[in-house]
């Protein structure tokens, strides 16, 4: 089985707001992965905490996450 194509629907400075997103995601049903390259500790501008989700759900998700003001209305 191959798995689903992702896109990166949001990227936050900090792990915990990922996480928190996240959470936003699964109470929507809508399965997400965090993507954090922390190496263990604080988490830089360059290296940010992104959120993906399958590409058929990025539109869903987005809406999830701005409805819940984790994103700009914007984006």
């Amino acid at each position: 089985m191959t798995q689903p194509e992702t896109v990166t629907i949001a990227r936050f400075t900090y792990r915990h707001e990922a996480e928190f997103a996240a959470g936003f995601l699964a109470d929507a049903d809508i399965p997400h992965s965090v993507l954090v390259d922390d190496h263990g500790g604080h988490v830089t501008f360059s290296n940010s905490a992104a959120v993906l989700v399958a590409t058929p759900d990025a539109d869903r998700a987005r809406a999830v996450l701005r409805e819940a003001g984790m994103l700009p209305t914007g984006e």
